[in-house]
């Protein structure tokens, strides 16, 4: 079996690997995964031209997990029976219950000494140290950040300017957006105004940002209470229920919306930045639609999470460490991400990937693709919850969040049911 030795990089480890560096060189094979069948739009061509480079790794993709969630859970089931693949793109509010799992078993290497040993000038010059921190947990880096995204908003301009809103001064506001939500669906019998689909997403990245959005926080920093119960977590309830109850929100899953927007039946909603390229295909010429910022209520403590995933390593063999690190620098280095970013509309991991020959000139001629990129001074971690509890907790969240929505439950209930569920789980 290959992975049942502990793995820590220090001195020994270091030379272990500068002792592989000219296996390397060998004929090598890396079982990569990820999660989002779709996403093979962008990770296929990522291989292809990093083996154009490197005919001595051979890349091989295991059949795409269905989302992160079920993702996270298949890789924990794979590390008990030992059949963990060479990379994982682990969900950035997963990294720590993966860590936390894979590490006592030493299933997953960390990548600090990999990163110190490119030199700070290689370093500084591709990676912001606020990016690198999404791929860090207690300070050690376990991961590369490669996606990242921010919520955005869509709009359908035909159907905004037929309720009689105006397409040069979209609302950058809640109750701006909610009014013109309902004006929407007022105005038309087989359209629908807004979709914010918080309890139906596969995780609570847009259940966190309304409460990131708010000021608040799900934890304290050391993880030891539950704290969104607060003014934070009352308006964000709040506003959930008056966008569904005003607007007559449909409850959409996220391939819903898109599949609704791009139909031209949805005025406005509520999304990822890396849906920009899919909606711009599924689009075409249909109608005017157009993307703008996610609104944040309290400018100074508010943000917003940053989706995504990080390239982690989780192999323990030394030969396959070094090809799969060399990978890694290629998927999150300017020509990886400018395929990755393209292929979605994600932003850029990379400082380099903005100049003008990987994707200065394209976010120059297309300003919808740049609106997530514009949100990165407001943007925060994605937290994630201790103990490996973090998918039962969404799981029993997204039933209270689900009632709220549909009307069945107040937000003055919702609100202790939350907590109550959060800090039971937590302590089981």
């Amino acid at each position: 079996m290959k992975r049942h030795h502990s793995l820590t990089l220090g001195l020994a480890s270091l030379a272990v690997l500068a002792a592989a560096a000219p296996a390397a060189a060998q004929p090598v094979t890396l079982e990569i995964v990820h999660a989002w069948g779709g996403h093979a739009r962008f990770h296929t061509p990522i291989a292809e031209a990093f083996m154009a480079q490197h005919p001595d790794i051979k890349i091989v993709y295991r059949a795409p997990l269905p989302s992160y969630t079920e993702g996270h859970q298949a890789i924990l089931r794979q590390a008990v029976s030992d059949d963990l693949p060479d990379i994982w793109y682990s969900p950035y509010n997963l990294l720590g219950e993966l860590v936390a799992t894979l590490e006592p078993r030493g299933q997953i290497t960390p990548l600090d000494a990999l990163l110190s040993g490119e030199g700070e000038a290689f370093v500084s010059a591709n990676y912001d140290p606020a990016v690198l921190a999404l791929g860090q947990v207690a300070g050690t880096q376990w991961g590369v950040p490669f996606n990242a995204s921010t919520p955005i908003a869509y709009y359908n301009l035909d159907l905004i300017k037929a309720a009689g809103g105006n397409s040069d001064a979209l609302p950058t506001d809640w109750d701006s957006l909610i009014a013109l939500g309902k004006a929407i669906s007022e105005s038309s019998d087989d359209s629908d105004g807004f979709a914010y689909s918080a309890a139906e997403w596969s995780d609570d990245w847009l259940w966190q940002a309304l409460i990131d959005n708010y000021g608040g926080t799900m934890m304290n920093v050391d993880k030891t209470e539950v704290t969104f119960g607060n003014e934070a977590g009352v308006q964000a309830l709040a506003v959930l229920a008056r966008m569904a109850a005003e607007t007559e929100m449909p409850i959409l899953n996220e391939d819903q919306t898109i599949e609704q927007f791009a139909a031209g039946k949805l005025g406005i909603f509520i999304g990822s930045t890396a849906e920009v390229r899919v909606m711009g295909d599924l689009v075409g010429g249909k109608f005017a639609w157009q993307t703008g910022p996610y609104p944040v209520v309290d400018q100074t403590n508010g943000g917003i999470p940053v989706g995504g995933n990080v390239a982690t390593i989780l192999t323990a063999d030394p030969a396959r460490q070094a090809a799969a690190w060399e990978f890694i620098k290629f998927a999150t280095g300017p020509e990886g991400q400018k395929i990755a970013v393209l292929g979605s509309g994600y932003m850029p991991t990379n400082l380099l990937a903005t100049a003008p020959e990987y994707l200065g000139e394209h976010y120059a001629q297309n300003p919808d693709w740049a609106t997530s990129l514009k949100q990165w001074p407001v943007a925060k971690a994605w937290f994630g919850y201790p103990g490996g509890k973090g998918t039962r907790i969404w799981h029993e969240q997204q039933l209270i969040l689900g009632g709220v929505m549909r009307g069945d439950v107040t937000p003055e209930d919702a609100l202790p049911a939350l907590v109550e569920v959060t800090e039971r789980l937590l302590a089981e």
